[in-house]
């Protein structure tokens, strides 16, 4: 029923919807204050929805939770599905309440425990990926703990160095804290896998993790960017920051089917090792 091929078109085509209908806001909706403004920002969440649905379908091909890479698989399209929810809490706030971004709001319990489900998503690939053979090397021992640290100090040092958290509300700076921090480690977490696991199977893996890796880092400077401008108050519903949510789930998506068949492509690989 379901196939390689559907899952692109759909991917691919969801996309291309919503890069084509953010490029005629840009050019017909310059006071950003079109009602389809809104609803690009209130719609675009789909896309990550879809690509859940789509890498929870792919996850059963890999025993689900009964194997790494099965758990990996579910664990990142839970990820996904749990920020297409934070949207749809988002909208609800907005058409009901007549509040514009309502930041920080109950939709941010589902897009911190994304925050977990990445993390769990890429390690359980870095496990499948024989990461454990590889942190036996001295360098890769080194590489696991500075990169980690580095990255934090890299994301505190861009976005909170120079935060001001007078007369803003705990909650907020809080947030504001765990999400570009929290991100940091799990991007960190991507990059260890991929340096470390390139080799494996022949670099079977690399361009697969490479996918992830890119979304994640996508993801990453979205939320950064989303966080920075409503501190700044230059949030727009259709701005940059929705437009690099769209690209994070749409790559994100891509690199869950490229799953798809990998287990036909790793016997061959095994046997040859």
């Amino acid at each position: 029923m379901f196939n390689k091929k559907i899952f692109n078109i759909v991917t691919v085509s969801l996309f291309f919807i919503y890069s084509i209908w953010w490029l005629l806001l840009l050019v017909f909706s310059p006071n950003h204050d079109s009602p389809f403004n809104d609803y690009f920002a209130d719609s675009y969440g789909i896309l990550s929805g879809v690509g859940g649905i789509i890498g929870l379908i792919i996850s059963k091909k890999w025993g689900f939770l009964q194997s790494y890479m099965g758990k990996s698989l579910a664990y990142l399209s839970f990820g996904l599905i749990c920020q297409f929810l934070g949207q749809v809490s988002y909208s609800i706030i907005f058409y009901v309440y007549n509040i514009e971004n309502a930041y920080p709001s109950i939709g941010e319990i589902f897009y911190l425990a994304s925050i977990p489900l990445y993390v769990l998503g890429v390690w359980n690939i870095a496990k499948a990926s024989g990461i454990k053979l590889s942190l036996q090397k001295t360098k890769y021992k080194m590489v696991s703990i500075l990169l980690p640290f580095l990255m934090i100090l890299v994301s505190y040092h861009v976005f909170l160095i120079n935060y001001d958290s007078q007369e803003v509300p705990f909650s907020v700076v809080l947030l504001d804290y765990i999400y570009p921090i929290g991100q940091a480690f799990f991007v960190s977490l991507a990059l260890l896998t991929y340096f470390t696991t390139r080799s494996y199977l022949g670099g079977l893996m690399r361009g697969k993790i490479f996918f992830v890796l890119f979304a994640l880092v996508f993801q990453y400077i979205a939320d950064s960017m989303f966080i920075f401008e409503t501190r700044s108050e230059n949030w727009y519903a259709g701005g940059l920051s929705d437009l690099m949510f769209v690209v994070s789930y749409f790559i994100m998506t891509l690199g869950l089917i490229r799953f798809f068949s990998i287990d036909e492509e790793i016997k061959p690989a095994k046997q040859a090792v």
